[in-house]
C-alpha cells in the first residue's frame, strides 16, 4: 500500500471532476467532494483505510481545458501540497474543436495537450 497516513489526495480536471464540487477546495462533509467519482474514490478509500485519515481535495472545474490547468496549477495544486496527484482532462480540449469550430483560438491539438501535460506532471514530481 503506498497510501500513508494523513496523506492528502488531490484530484483536478474537467466537470468528469467537477460534478457540484464545494468552492473554493472541494472538500468536507456534505458533499464537500462533489457527486461524482472523486465522491466514491472517497467513500471506498475512508471505508477500506478509515485508520489512514486520507484527505481527499476536488478541485475539478466544469468547462476546463488542459490550457486552463496550466493558469491554475500554482494555487489548485503545488500550493495545496498534495501528496497524491490525479487528473482527468482531455474532453474539452477535443470538444472546443467540435462545438467551436470556427473559434480556432479555443482549439487545444494534441501536441499542445501531450506537452502541457508532460510539463504539469514534472513541475508536480
Amino acid at each position: 500500500m503506498l497510501l500513508q497516513k494523513n496523506d492528502r489526495l488531490l484530484m483536478i480536471g474537467d466537470s468528469i471532476t467537477d460534478v457540484e464540487r464545494k468552492r473554493p477546495v472541494g472538500e468536507g462533509r456534505n458533499a464537500g467532494t462533489g457527486k461524482g467519482y472523486v465522491s466514491f474514490v472517497e467513500a471506498l478509500l475512508g471505508s477500506v483505510y478509515p485508520e489512514l485519515g486520507l484527505r481527499i481535495t476536488n478541485m475539478g472545474i466544469s468547462g476546463n481545458t488542459v490550457r486552463d490547468l496550466d493558469g491554475r496549477w500554482q494555487t489548485d495544486v503545488l500550493d495545496l501540497k498534495p501528496d497524491w496527484v490525479s487528473i482527468m482532462i482531455g474532453i474539452n480540449d477535443v470538444w472546443r474543436q467540435f462545438d467551436q469550430p470556427q473559434l480556432t483560438e479555443t482549439h487545444v491539438l494534441i501536441e499542445e495537450y501531450e506537452a502541457t501535460l508532460d510539463r504539469l506532471v514534472q513541475t508536480t514530481l
